[in-house]
């Protein structure tokens, strides 16, 4: 009867001890599947983060570049064409607000709406005060013969129009491709204008502009200005983008007014008006 008594207790040891065994193989099982989910789970999460941070930085940074290249101030760094041309690059000046009408001459040099680096005056403008009858699009070339006001460029810029101005200082070669670029038919809102009443700044003899943009030049570069007058043309910082010239008289004397044509369709704009008076605030119009 012991022998027998004892079988039985080593039986239901061993038994006890295979049971032991068995669920401590069972948790060993569960804690590696919980590794292993743990491992999957986080390795997803990571793949799932770094997918995001993939497609939304570069957003980010992108967005945050084209913020900080739309800021008053902002210098592009000149294309290869620029350097050639001896560009400085776009420049952003300081947007002017629409429809400052005067009926006489402006001294640019004393107005805050231009190109200022290293404390240049801010000539020629790119907004401000501006006279209420525009220059003509029918003749797109104003030489410095004729002394055209600038005061009336500028409000061919409010409507989007591109100016390319020059100054004395600029060879005659140089200023016979600009006027070949401004007859053009290809380039009907780009005017040429004669800069007769000092040397343009930095010793940039041609200058180009829009509505509070500028890039001035040391020579004449047809890929500089195509690219200009591609990229600034009707841009969504000029007031009445699109507008064509507003005929009609004004009192600026008339010596001082270039002889050629000005004919042109008068502008729907409500600063459209046949006397130099007028000074009623143009509505903002899309092109």
């Amino acid at each position: 009867m012991a022998k027998s008594s004892s079988r039985k207790h080593e039986t239901r040891r061993a038994n006890r001890d295979r049971r032991q065994r068995l669920e401590e193989l069972r948790k060993q099982q569960k804690a590696t599947e919980r590794r292993k989910n743990f491992l999957f789970a986080g390795s997803a999460i990571a793949v799932a983060i770094i997918l995001i941070a993939a497609a939304v930085i570069p957003a980010y940074l992108h967005d945050r570049s084209k913020k900080a290249k739309e800021k008053v101030g902002y210098q592009a760094v000149p294309t290869a064409a620029e350097k050639a041309a001896g560009c400085l690059g776009v420049h952003n000046d300081p947007v002017s607000p629409a429809g400052n009408h005067v009926a006489t001459p402006i001294d640019y040099a004393k107005e805050p709406y231009g190109d200022t680096r290293g404390g240049t005056a801010p000539i020629p403008p790119t907004g401000g005060k501006h006279n209420a009858v525009s220059l003509g699009d029918t003749t797109r070339f104003y030489p410095l013969s004729e002394k055209p006001r600038p005061e009336r460029a500028v409000h061919n810029l409010e409507h989007g129009y591109i100016v390319a101005w020059y100054d004395s200082k600029l060879p005659a070669s140089e200023v016979t491709k600009l006027e070949s670029l401004a007859k053009d038919p290809a380039f009907s809102r780009l005017l040429v204008v004669g800069w007769w009443q000092s040397d343009l700044p930095s010793d940039k003899h041609v200058v180009l502009t829009s509505w509070g943009r500028t890039d001035r030049c040391g020579t004449v570069s047809d890929d500089v200005v195509k690219r200009f007058y591609s990229d600034h043309l009707n841009s969504n910082l000029s007031p009445e983008a699109g507008l064509g010239p507003i005929t009609g008289a004004d009192s600026i004397p008339p010596g001082t007014l270039p002889s050629t044509s000005q004919s042109a369709a008068p502008s729907p704009s409500t600063s459209a008006t046949s006397s130099a008076s007028a000074s009623a605030t143009p509505s903002p119009t899309s092109s």
